[in-house]
Parts: structure tokens; sequence; C-alpha cells
């Protein structure tokens, strides 16, 4: 029972903090390009200013406009319940990796139809865009993931964590898909050289111009889901792939280093994407394609080397 309330705690924590990372984010951001920047908790202001504004929907639009961004909203907070933070253990029955894929796909699925229902033309055009960059960045992840199962022989994250958390050492093969499910989070979350979520010009947005036309409370939902989306993928690379410190023990210093450790495996990460958006530009939408299939061969190579090694 009390394993049970630890992991609605630690779900909920990424939920309130999710804002402040990717203020966190922004902030290096900034600091890499040489000017102060915002503040670390000012998506919380952001959030609060789109809930307060009221809704301007098109006359055009139908109920997809209305219940999408609820759903992705709902969609991203269940995906946090299946997912290890700073503790974990073989007794917990949910964390299925499946069930993972299909909630980003219904997450991606309603952000497209929404781009779609407006019957805009940067709307169809970003809708567009990021069908055919999911075309194949949905795959190499569900191809990817599968890498842990073949290693851990479990298809439940909490489980992989907890076994992957006993290992003294990774091998190539292990460092091979971790590198390359980086690739694939950069694609899904719309992220530089996939896509630049700064910028506005009608002619090279993809994420951006799908929700061009929310306002308000449905803004807030959308925005509040990318940020969700972003930090859970996050926390199966550094829980999934590199768990280290992670409690498995219901301690009280097995859950502090479990804590310091996660807080700075994210920071790591986020300070990655930092370096990765300040110092490479958007590629063309077609050149950055060429991304996947380098990264499927890695992925096969890794599996190779399993068996082989």
């Amino acid at each position: 029972m009390q394993y049970n309330l630890f992991y609605v705690m630690q779900s909920i924590l990424i939920l309130v903090l999710s804002p402040l990372f990717m203020g966190i984010l922004k902030k290096m951001k900034a600091t890499l390009r040489g000017y102060k920047g915002a503040s670390i908790i000012q998506p919380y202001y952001d959030l609060n200013k789109l809930l307060k504004k009221g809704r301007v929907v098109s006359n055009r639009s139908s109920f997809i406009t209305t219940i999408g961004p609820i759903v992705m909203l709902a969609t991203s907070i269940t995906t946090v319940f299946f997912v290890p933070v700073i503790f974990t253990t073989m007794q917990n029955t949910i964390g299925n990796l499946f069930i993972l894929i299909f909630a980003f796909a219904i997450i991606k699925i309603f952000t497209v139809l929404i781009g779609l229902d407006s019957s805009s033309t940067f709307g169809g055009m970003g809708s567009s865009r990021e069908s055919f960059i999911s075309m194949m960045a949905e795959p190499l992840t569900l191809f990817l993931l599968t890498f842990l199962y073949i290693e851990t022989k479990d298809f439940n994250l909490f489980h992989i964590s907890f076994i992957n958390s006993n290992i003294t050492h990774y091998d190539m093969a292990h460092i091979i898909v971790m590198v390359t499910f980086i690739i694939s989070i950069l694609a899904e979350n719309a992220r530089i050289p996939f896509d630049n979520p700064e910028t506005h010009l009608e002619l090279t947005m993809m994420h951006e111009a799908m929700i061009l036309d929310l306002s308000g409370s449905d803004l807030f939902y959308v925005e509040l889901s990318s940020y969700i989306k972003l930090i859970v993928y996050l926390v199966i690379l550094i829980n999934g792939f590199i768990p280290i410190g992670i409690a498995t023990t219901f301690t009280f210093s097995a859950l502090l280093i479990g804590f310091l450790a996660f807080v700075f495996k994210l920071l790591f990460c986020l300070l990655g994407i930092a370096v990765i958006e300040t110092t490479i530009a958007k590629s063309k939408l077609f050149r950055s394609a060429e991304l996947f299939p380098a990264t499927i061969s890695l992925g096969i190579i890794a599996i190779t080397l399993i068996y082989i090694l």
C-alpha cells in the first residue's frame, strides 16, 4: 500500500515540476546564447495567463477542437503514472511500454487532427509535416524500446529500471540504443534539428502551426501536455536506460539518493538539449528525415550485438 501511495506521489511530482523543468531548459538556452532570459518559473505565469484567457474557436472547427486539447492533457497525465521517477520495485504491475507508445500516439493523432480541424492553411501544412516525421519516428521509438525487452525480458518499465539498476557497466549495444533514443526524443517532441519550438515563421514551423488557432484554456491544455510529454520521454531515457541511483529499497537514504540522482540526470539531459538547440540549426524537412534510416540501422546493429556478445 505504501509503495502505491509513493508511486502516485512521485508521479504528481513530475506533473507539478514539468513547467519548472521547461523554464530551466529555456534559461539554459538563454545563458548559452549570452543573455539573461526569463525566470525559470516563467512557464507557470504563462500557463496561468492562458488559463484565464477566453477561448476563440473558428466557426469551421468541429468537436475535435473542443475535446482534443483535453484528451491530450489527460493522456499526458496518464503516461506519468507509467514511468518510475525516483523509486522502483519488481512489485509494480503497471508501466507497460506498449501502453506508453499507444498513449503517445493518441497525443500525436489529436495534435494532427486539431491542426486540420480549423481548415487553416498553416494548420494543414504543420499536420502534414508532423505526420511525415511521425511516420518514421514512432516505429523507431517502438523498435528502440523493444531493445529493453530483449535486454531484460520484461515489458514493464518499472521492472526494466529495477533490473538495469543492478548493472555495473553497460555494453556497447546498450549505449548505441540509448544514443539513438535521444534522436527519437528530439523528433517526437518537435525539437531541433527536426523542428524549432521557438519559431513562428510560417514556412518553417511544424508543431506551432498545428496549434496556431488555439487560444485560452485550449492552448493551456496543449502546452502543458507538451511539457509533460517531453519530461516523460526524458524519464524513460534516464530511468530505463541509465537508472543509476534510482531507489530500489523503501528507505529514506535510498529515496533521497534517488531524488538527487533523478534531478541531476534530468538537468544533464536538459543541458544536452540546450546545447543542441543553440549550436545546431533546424534541418530541412527531407534532410532531417535522413536521420531515421541511420538510427534504425544502429538499432539493428545493437540488437545483433546482444546475441553476438
